[in-house]
């Protein structure tokens, strides 16, 4: 007997065949299969190659899809909101040891020109397009010694990466070819930042031509969630759930809506004409909040319970979510359902959080530094002053009261400790000032003007500053 088949036999009719629950099920998941099987329809070919990224149409559907979902999918957006939010905060700050260094990065970083790629606003637009891309491409022209001018470069129009034959980590040139607004097709090639010092070196690109730089600037690359040349969308190995998650909830609503259609149910006795008196009764009327009903004997109106499994929906939407959470690095009390979270295990559930975005926080430090050195050099400033100092505001609320609490155990060892200027730079950006470097030269003018013999009364000031403010934060903390 075919067991994939029931066959039953209705009143006043022949024998009908139904699908089986087996087979409704298994048509049910076919197409949800087919889009979360990563090898289907040869998207990954495991057997013959050495998979190291997605092919290049394959990286442009990837990046056009996460741009998509970064705009109209909630839970897409709240991923990149909060990688760039806990990493940014309200913008990175930067300080040099020698003087020469830092007039030479102010210039540079507070210039109109680069204002829109380097301000707050250009460091969270720029976070949100590594993460939403996978990898960003900054352009650097060099003007006058030490004026450079940042621009970025959509990673769709870079169409090659040209490295060394012999050595893929040498990346020589970025192929970039793009349309004008008035559709006319340009082409070009920069050096990269890694080749800025060195004469150009013809390489071979992936047809064999030998290949030099057309264009003066250089690009500067930063890829991510990779192990080859180009980065991947964060939000990459999350959309194929977030489209589940989509259809579940536009099911339930569609379940919902379905269920609110009919509110209350009237049991009468008589025909026909009972029937048309009670629907002209009710039809396309509402009534009045607090309105009374009424009916005789032979009428009965109860409200219809509609049992849609909520509890059930809401266990199954959370498995789904939790594969997003799972890909983006989030926990699930992150999506908006704070049920799901307490102190406890946000104490130890938002660790790795904290080490991804340091993670994160130390590749922009790293990036912007050899960026700046690029202008320091341009501005001929010597190789050993190029060290500057980048800090990021806290990532963890509770970081300002933790540093209080070790500034006031390292003090009790040592008690000149909260004099230098580091720990003065922290405290401060735990505070939450938002130019750091203006107000720590501010302490260091107010010094310049003591004379030598009132320069002890200032630092115990400065001390007793420190002191206070490590005491107020221990008490915040008692208090919470």
């Amino acid at each position: 007997m075919d067991t994939s088949v029931e066959e039953v036999r209705l009143e006043g009719g022949g024998p009908q065949r139904f699908l089986s629950f087996e087979q409704h099920l298994q048509e049910a998941t076919a197409s949800v299969e087919d889009e979360l099987a990563l090898e289907d329809r040869g998207w990954v070919n495991l057997s013959n190659v050495v998979y190291t990224g997605l092919t290049p149409q394959e990286r442009i559907t990837a990046v056009k899809n996460s741009r998509l979902y970064f705009i109209k999918d909630p839970l897409a957006r709240q991923a990149i909101r909060l990688w760039t939010d806990y990493s940014f905060g309200s913008g990175m700050t930067s300080d040099a040891e020698e003087d020469s260094t830092q007039k030479v990065i102010d210039a540079h970083w507070l210039s109109k020109a680069n204002r829109p790629i380097l301000g707050a606003q250009g460091q969270r637009k720029s976070s949100d397009k590594l993460l939403v891309d996978g990898e960003i491409f900054f352009v650097l022209f060099k003007g006058k010694p030490g004026e450079v001018t940042v621009r970025r470069i959509d990673p769709l129009e870079i169409t090659e990466i040209v490295a060394n034959p012999d050595d893929i980590e040498d990346v020589r040139y970025y192929v970039r070819q793009w349309h004008t607004p008035q559709g006319q097709s340009r082409k070009s090639i920069y050096r990269s930042l890694a080749l800025a010092r060195l004469v150009d070196i013809p390489t071979p690109d992936s047809t064999g031509a030998l290949i030099t730089a057309t264009e003066d600037a250089v690009v500067y690359h930063m890829a991510i969630n990779t192990i080859g040349q180009r980065g991947n969308p964060l939000l990459l190995p999350a959309i194929d759930w977030i489209k589940q998650y989509r259809r579940f909830l536009a099911a339930r609503v569609a379940v919902m809506l379905a269920a609110a259609r009919f509110a209350w149910k009237t049991k009468f006795e008589g025909g026909a004409t009972a029937l048309a008196a009670i629907k002209n009764t009710f039809d396309d009327k509402t009534p009045d909040a607090g309105a009374v009903l009424m009916e005789n004997m032979g009428v009965t109106t109860t409200p219809i319970r509609s049992e849609t499994g909520a509890k059930n929906a809401y266990d199954d939407a959370r498995l789904i979510k939790l594969q997003v959470s799972a890909a983006v690095g989030i926990p699930e009390q992150y999506w908006g359902d704070i049920s799901t979270g307490n102190l406890a295990t946000a104490k130890t559930v938002e660790l790795p959080m904290l080490k991804q975005f340091q993670s994160y926080q130390k590749t922009w430090q790293d990036g912007y530094q050899e960026m700046d050195e690029f202008v320091m050099e341009s501005a001929r400033i010597p190789e050993t002053n190029w060290y500057v100092d980048r800090d990021f505001p806290a990532i963890a609320p509770e970081d300002a009261a933790e540093l209080a609490k070790s500034i006031a155990l390292i003090v009790s060892e040592f008690p000149k400790f909260n004099q230098l200027e580091e720990v003065q730079q922290a405290a401060l950006m735990s505070m939450g000032v938002d130019d750091v470097a203006k107000v720590l030269e501010g302490l260091k003018e107010l010094e310049d003007e003591e004379d030598d013999e009132d320069l002890p009364a200032v630092e115990a000031r400065l001390v007793k500053a420190m002191e206070r403010f490590t005491e107020v934060l221990l008490e915040s903390k008692g208090a919470m």
